[in-house]
């Protein structure tokens, strides 16, 4: 889970405030009756937050699926201590061509009124002014995710195991949000999110397998993070 901080646009004034969203991904298929998934925004302040939403035109790198995009509620109260839920769901019409498609989703926190005893009128809640927006991605098409492990190298580090992994996407015409889990024989498990792979993209990441030595690691399985099933899994 990543923590959306603000998307470029933060203003705090007294209270202290953290803008959670989870999970921040959609990665559904929107032609195939599946494009639905909730997103939870728990309060872990001390007032009540309430959130009008609205939805843009993605990134032109992919294909627009903003038009297609349905929201429920467009405006969310959560109490102090609650988890609000926002709905959404997305199709796409017949037609449409194979490949990635995206939207943004805009959080924008309005005032909610007090009427304070002995005080003649209503009083807005003050302290925290945030606007967040978030790129959400889909796709239309069977397109299975496919990552290959392009390279590998086990080596230590001062003292610590590492591994030098490079990962190609060869799924077609879509990015993927992928993890790594690998298992140790000392029964340790290292296991993180890699974030996104982009089509035909080649990425190498080091990663630093903490309470194993340099002949634990024998197995490499790498996962669909948005619904945690094997992609790729290999003996080492």
């Amino acid at each position: 889970m990543k923590y959306i901080i603000f998307h470029l646009l933060l203003m705090l004034n007294t209270l202290s405030f953290s803008f959670h969203i989870m999970p921040d991904i959609f990665e559904k298929r929107i032609d195939a009756g599946k494009g639905y998934s909730e997103f939870y925004f728990p309060n872990n302040g001390t007032e009540t937050i309430r959130y009008k939403f609205s939805v843009e035109p993605g990134s032109s790198v992919r294909g627009d699926m903003s038009k297609w995009v349905d929201l429920y509620p467009k405006v969310l109260t959560v109490k102090s201590g609650d988890v609000g839920v926002l709905k959404i769901y997305a199709k796409s019409p017949a037609g449409t061509p194979i490949g990635e498609y995206g939207f943004h989703l805009n959080c924008l926190p309005v005032n909610i009124p007090n009427l304070e005893k002995g005080v003649t009128g209503v009083k807005a809640n003050t302290g925290v002014n945030i606007s967040a927006s978030l790129e959400l991605i889909g796709y239309v098409g069977d397109i299975p995710p496919k990552i290959n492990l392009a390279k590998r190298e086990l080596f230590t580090e001062d003292g610590k195991t590492k591994m030098r992994v490079t990962f190609k996407n060869e799924s077609l015409k879509r990015g993927i949000e992928y993890g790594v889990e690998i298992k140790g024989r000392n029964k340790s498990v290292f296991r993180s999110s890699m974030g996104r792979i982009y089509e035909n993209q080649t990425v190498t990441k080091v990663l630093n397998l903490e309470g194993m030595k340099i002949k634990d690691p024998y197995e490499l399985t790498i996962y669909e993070e948005v619904s945690n099933l094997p992609i790729h899994k290999i003996k080492l």
